[in-house]
């Protein structure tokens, strides 16, 4: 399972989840990862380094992905320091609003339907044309598999349409050797700190002990896809169980 040389942008990759996982994780199989931040920049820079060390390359990109700015801004990073993009992780979505549908805030609720779908619909026209020339290129977008619905009405439904957003447009990147995937999982917890997230990443105790699903079992399905073992998946919803 290998990333080599390839330019992988991951999306909300700052913070104690799973895109950070996910960035350590495509760095470790030899991608040249783009570590975009909105406000974390020292725990962006913290990963940036980490695998420098390990003889990889990476650089932070503060974007808002939520906007058309902030996409193009972190694609023209990208394509300035990697050339170009193969990999595209979108990561943070809606927010949390689980008040019952009667009391039901329809802004709020708006508002998380176009965080789930404004870095798809902003980035997916920014960098599959690219991966369309060059026959290659991966997609990939955290969502909500069933029957992991959260108690936030809005936010399932917000997760329920960037799936099909993504899934939807699977057919048509596939003719040009593009896959297109989600990645569903149930309740996350976020590893505690830098080091435990870096232990897990390398498969060291902290991964053995683990007792229920992680970022980093997120991470390694991400991984997955984007390399060659994934090459025939595409239009897929991936989902990972838990354990109360």
């Amino acid at each position: 399972m290998t990333c080599q040389g390839k330019a992988a942008l991951v999306t909300g990759a700052a913070g104690f989840g799973m895109g950070r996982s996910i960035a350590l994780t495509l760095a470790r199989e030899g991608a040249r990862v783009v570590v975009n931040y909105r406000a974390s920049e020292e725990s962006a820079r913290a990963i940036v380094a980490h695998i420098e060390s390990r003889g990889g390359r990476a650089v932070s990109v503060q974007a808002d992905v939520f906007t058309a700015e902030g996409c193009r801004k972190l694609v023209d990073a990208a394509a300035e320091e990697f050339g170009q993009v193969d990999i595209c992780v979108v990561g943070p979505g809606a927010g949390w609003h689980p008040a019952p549908i009667h009391e039901l805030d329809a802004s709020a609720a708006l508002g998380d339907a176009h965080d789930e779908l404004a870095p798809v619909y902003h980035l997916m026209p920014l960098v599959l044309p690219g991966m369309y020339q060059r026959k290659w290129g991966r997609f990939v977008a955290l969502a909500l598999s069933p029957p992991f619905t959260s108690p936030s009405h809005p936010y399932n439904v917000a997760k329920a349409a960037r799936v099909q957003a993504v899934l939807l447009a699977a057919g048509e990147a596939w003719r040009s050797g593009v896959t297109l995937n989600c990645v569903g999982p149930g309740p996350v917890p976020a590893i505690g700190s830098f080091e435990e997230a870096v232990e897990q990443c390398e498969h060291g105790p902290a991964w053995t002990r683990r007792r229920s699903a992680s970022p980093q079992d997120i991470a390694d399905g991400v991984a997955f896809l984007c390399s060659e073992a994934g090459r025939f998946i595409t239009g897929c919803l991936l989902p990972y169980s838990f354990r109360e």
